[in-house]
């Protein structure tokens, strides 16, 4: 007797159930690559908004004001997200609108979002902000390998406090060190700002060692977003 060939309903049962699967996977691994091209967007973003910001506040025009105070249906969304507490950010003082269009019109190229920016702070809050993974991130310290590395801390805590240590390390050149910093929230990462007594602009740096060349008192604070600490003055002498 001859051997019927071909493909036994067993066989095709499992056949389906294997494609399946390999399916499920396959749309999955896409979705997981789509959420993660949009945080990498949304990063990048908050980063290019974080650069552009420092460097404005350091050459800024006193008697210019940038963005658009915040009202109407804008401060109905600053509501929202200023009082949300995954936010990280309770209070809309000193924050102002800074709409695509008049972020372009600052020369800042890759940024395709909305803003709310606090000059004075140097505060970056996203306008729409991004859900990935059950958490909805706002700005760039919050979101996983961000810039700055913070998790939030309740506004209350007091500022950082550092100590600083000068030393001559040529004839006129002095390094100095920023170390011991004391702080109550999870902050890993910080920005250096520095002011030589006299000048109108400050310098920045993530680097805890810094070297100058002149002599004088050195205005020094250290920062991560809306974390300040209070400045020290330090003298450097021949």
């Amino acid at each position: 007797m001859k051997k019927q060939k071909g493909i036994t309903l067993i066989s095709l049962v499992v056949t389906i159930i294997i494609l399946s699967i390999l399916a499920s996977i396959a749309t999955y691994s896409g979705v997981s690559v789509i959420k993660s091209s949009k945080l990498t967007i949304f990063t990048t973003e908050l980063k290019i908004m974080q650069a552009q910001v420092n460097e404005i506040y350091q050459d800024r025009d006193p008697s210019k004001v940038y963005g658009e105070e915040i009202t109407g249906e804008i401060k109905a969304r600053a509501d929202s997200i200023f009082t949300a507490s995954e936010s990280g950010v309770t209070s809309q003082e000193g924050y102002r609108y800074w709409s695509r269009g008049t972020i372009k019109s600052l020369g800042i190229e890759g940024v395709e979002q909305d803003f709310f920016v606090n000059l004075e702070k140097r505060s970056v809050v996203s306008y729409e902000g991004l859900s990935y993974e059950g958490n909805t991130y706002y700005t760039l310290q919050q979101v996983p390998g961000g810039m700055y590395n913070v998790e939030y801390e309740e506004p209350s805590a007091p500022p950082p406090t550092f100590d600083v240590n000068v030393e001559k390390t040529g004839s006129s050149q002095w390094k100095i060190t920023i170390s011991n910093i004391q702080y109550e929230g999870n902050i890993s990462k910080w920005q250096i700002q520095y002011q030589l007594e006299g000048n109108d602009t400050w310098n920045t740096t993530q680097d805890l060692s810094f070297v100058v060349t002149e002599v004088g008192n050195y205005h020094i604070q250290i920062m991560n977003g809306s974390v300040v600490s209070q400045e020290q003055v330090i003298p450097v002498e021949t």
